[in-house]
């Protein structure tokens, strides 16, 4: 007689525990779905408006920044590339530039897209050194009157800080197979070898740089000294030099994409850039950026994380339910 009681007590919480566990359940859920509906809703948005009044597509890509590494714009790039619904491209720059080994990478990259497809380049700040080695492969480059281009030139840069460590009587002993291995070390003097075998090395680079801003840009060569002394030019000074087209703004950059597609100018342009996730589908990219290429398995990653998800919690349910027996 008095264990009817307490089964009704065990039958109660068991009941309570389920109630809670199915509001957690759909709270779980609500949650994956307000994260995913901006995302399903912005792409019926654009499915309409592109029966309603299609447009033509083309890509933007914004380098900023220090170019330190090629691969994310790379891969940018060759997406658009393969795409066949993007027909141009549209480079806006606002770099001081950097290594150049990066700008090569880029440079080539955008050559075989220059084959296949238009490439128009917009500067709004700075696009100088390695970020107009990369601007130069465009077909038609376009920036303000105030805007910092050129600097085309190589540097590198030899700290010395061996008298500083000689003042904290600080000793450094080389042990190395090969005469130049400690060439540019900040912790000796470079001897003359040492700096004719580093100046080799950044001429070389400097006739590379040289030759292909000559080819894109079609310019002499023999007149580098006027244009590739390492000198930084305003967009009204590098347009005498020719090393900018236009003086523009971003909107001039889409009007000029528009006559090199061969569309009239009330033609609608549809700028297409691959954005980076944010919020759970931080946790379900495979790379640092949402990319054309993966977004097509976004899906199947989604259903297999919420899966894993769902299977821990019902685990984590059952062991915390009362048993019965």
């Amino acid at each position: 007689m008095e264990q009817q009681p307490t089964n009704n007590n065990q039958g109660n919480q068991q009941s309570k525990m389920d109630v809670f566990f199915k509001y957690v359940k759909n709270i779980f859920f609500l949650l994956i779905v307000l994260q995913f509906a901006p995302v399903v809703f912005s792409g019926l948005k654009d499915i309409v408006e592109e029966a309603v009044s299609p447009k033509v597509h083309v890509g933007l890509i914004n380098i900023t920044g220090i170019l330190a590494d090629a691969s994310f714009y790379e891969r940018k790039i060759e997406n658009f590339a393969k795409s066949s619904e993007i027909k141009g491209l549209i480079l806006k720059i606002n770099s001081p530039g950097g290594y150049p080994g990066t700008a090569q990478e880029l440079f080539n990259e955008l050559k075989k897209f220059k084959a296949k497809k238009p490439i128009v380049v917009v500067v709004e700040n700075m696009c100088t050194s390695a970020a107009y080695y990369i601007a130069a492969c465009g077909d038609y480059i376009i920036c303000n009157p105030s805007s910092m281009v050129g600097s085309v030139g190589v540097l590198l840069e030899l700290p010395n800080v061996k008298d500083l460590i000689n003042s904290w009587k600080i000793k450094f002993n080389y042990i190395q197979s090969g005469t130049y291995k400690t060439a540019g070390s900040p912790l000796k003097d470079a001897s003359a070898e040492e700096l004719s075998y580093l100046q080799s090395l950044a001429d070389d680079t400097y006739k590379q740089f040289i030759s292909d801003v000559a080819s894109s840009r079609k310019l002499s060569e023999k007149e580098f000294t006027t244009w590739a002394n390492g000198k930084v030019f305003t967009g009204n000074q590098a347009l005498k030099l020719k090393l900018v087209d236009k003086l523009g703004s971003f909107g001039d950059a889409v009007s000029e994409m528009k006559k090199r597609l061969e569309l009239d100018e009330a033609t609608e342009i549809k700028l297409i850039q691959p954005k980076r996730a944010s919020g759970l589908l931080n946790l379900l990219k495979e790379d640092d950026e949402y990319s054309m290429e993966t977004s097509n398995t976004l899906a199947d990653r989604f259903a297999c994380f919420a899966g894993d998800v769902y299977q821990k919690f019902m685990l984590r349910q059952k062991q915390q339910t009362p048993s019965l027996q």
